[in-house]
């Protein structure tokens, strides 16, 4: 991205729409002297270098763009520049505290003239074992100005350009409101692309369309808290957008009290880089940890995670974990930014993938973008830092199979898939039913008396268990 101040965008129609480079002549030639500035500047001061780039964006002005074209390539090439500090006789710190303590001591904290700055020199040059000379050096190693280029990552002046182009798109969406993305993509780059949407953390809802996907993503401009952060994440996504072979977006941004549209799609991919649709990194250490002290709390209940993407009808979710007891499944999310908002709109998207979505939502406080969750529908975990296994275990014991409840005949009501899996059974050895309920949770006891009640008999032919049958009565 570029500071806002540098957004080349002009407004038209209600459109908003940035200013691209269309890679002429002039806009080559800029770009090719502003990188040779950055390449030639190799061990020389920063401020030779900004002095340097300064006389590239005066010429640029006075060959007719815009002043802000040539200082964002400047700002681009600067993120691809190492600055050191320069080497000193004496630590710069020490020297600064030295000299200030000399001054204190001598002349109650200020000099009034080279005389007596001379002998505060002089007296902390001795002391330290080093010439005034040094000591200077060494007094002003901290200054930016100072600092020594060591090392430029050099970069093809159009790709140079290419690369700003997209920094304008993504200065631009960081005053969304919200975005519309929409990506022609095969099956397992899909599963790419929206693991990298929630590993950045971002307020999404998927669904799936024609050869792709559609994702409804809430915008930096639609947040009062967090914004500069969620921005950057948001600025990360673009680029895996712009992998797909035919890709979309839309969005409304924010900008001078006006609500613009803006659009881009895959016709226009020539102006920018290419990049490979990879994994994007993330600290999982929140969710390893979790799932150990989950599974050391002896609650019962299995526990899966990384899991495939769930799709159903046009709706696609990704929960970080899944829950499984006595045929019962409740789905686990753990929350990157939100908004009391974004988890309601979450909320009913999940509603509709079937009858009935079991969920508990973990929610964390750090990535807050309001500060009211209200009372919302579903269970929902607060945390700080670590999340607490044991408070999510209670919540996940409200979905438990209680004490054994009668239907109108008197039998045991049973829950949905027990009652399925019973309705199937004709003849099985008992070994095989036995085990099918206990998956359910039920217990050897709990699953003999079921059997019996609702008609089935257990046929003791033999000694032996694997040729004892369950048969419906």
């Amino acid at each position: 991205m570029l500071p806002s101040q540098l957004l080349v965008a002009r407004a038209r129609k209600g459109f908003l729409t940035p200013v691209y480079s269309s890679f002429d002549d002039l806009e080559l030639y800029v770009a090719s002297r502003l990188v040779e500035v950055f390449e030639k500047s190799r061990g020389f001061r920063r401020e030779h270098l900004e002095s340097e780039v300064k006389k590239v964006e005066d010429l640029a002005f006075r060959l007719g763009l815009d002043y802000r074209f040539a200082r964002g390539l400047a700002h681009l090439l600067y993120r691809r520049t190492r600055f050191n500090k320069p080497r000193a006789a004496v630590d710069p710190l020490k020297a600064r505290l030295e000299v200030f303590r000399e001054v204190n001591e001598k002349f109650g904290g200020f000099v009034v003239d080279d005389e007596e700055r001379s002998e505060v020199l002089n007296s902390v040059a001795s002391r330290l074992g080093v010439s005034v000379a040094e000591l200077l050096e060494a007094f002003t190693a901290l200054y930016e100005e100072y600092q020594i280029v060591e090392s430029f990552e050099r970069i093809e002046p159009e790709e140079l350009l290419k690369h700003y182009n997209l920094s304008l798109a993504q200065t631009l969406l960081f005053k969304a409101l919200d975005l519309t993305v929409e990506v022609e993509i095969s099956g397992s780059e899909m599963k790419t692309l929206l693991f990298n949407v929630k590993r950045l953390g971002l307020m999404y809802l998927a669904e799936k369309i024609p050869g792709g996907v559609r994702l409804y993503i809430d915008g930096p401009a639609s947040i009062v808290k967090q914004t500069e952060r969620y921005g950057t994440r948001l600025a990360k996504l673009l680029p895996y957008v712009m992998c797909a072979e035919k890709w979309s977006v839309k969005a409304r941004v924010k900008r001078r009290e006006f609500i613009y549209k803006f659009y881009l799609d895959s016709r226009l991919s020539r102006l920018f880089p290419k990049f490979r649709l990879e994994l994007e990194e993330y600290d999982s250490k929140l969710e390893k940890v979790f799932h150990r002290r989950f599974t050391t709390l002896g609650s019962g209940w299995k526990v899966y995670r990384e899991l495939e993407p769930l799709v159903a009808g046009r709706h696609v979710f990704i929960p970080d974990f899944v829950f499984e007891k006595g045929g019962v499944r409740v789905y686990f999310e753990i929350m990157g930014f939100w908004t009391r908002e974004y988890l309601e709109r979450k909320l009913e998207k999940l509603k509709s993938l079937k009858d009935e979505v079991k969920m508990i939502i973990a929610v964390n406080k750090e990535l807050a973008c309001s500060s009211d969750i209200g009372s919302l529908p579903f269970e929902v975990v607060l945390f700080k830092g670590k999340l607490p296994a044991v408070e999510v275990y209670r919540k996940l014991k409200k979905f438990e199979v209680g004490e054994a409840k009668k239907t109108a005949s008197g039998k045991e009501a049973l829950p949905e898939d027990v009652s399925k899996y019973l309705a199937s059974l004709d003849r099985s050895p008992l070994v095989e039913v036995l085990k099918k309920l206990e998956e359910y949770g039920i217990s050897e006891d709990k699953a003999l008396r079921i059997l019996e009640e609702y008609g089935f008999r257990i046929k003791w032919s033999s000694l032996d268990p694997s040729k004892v049958y369950v048969e419906r009565g």
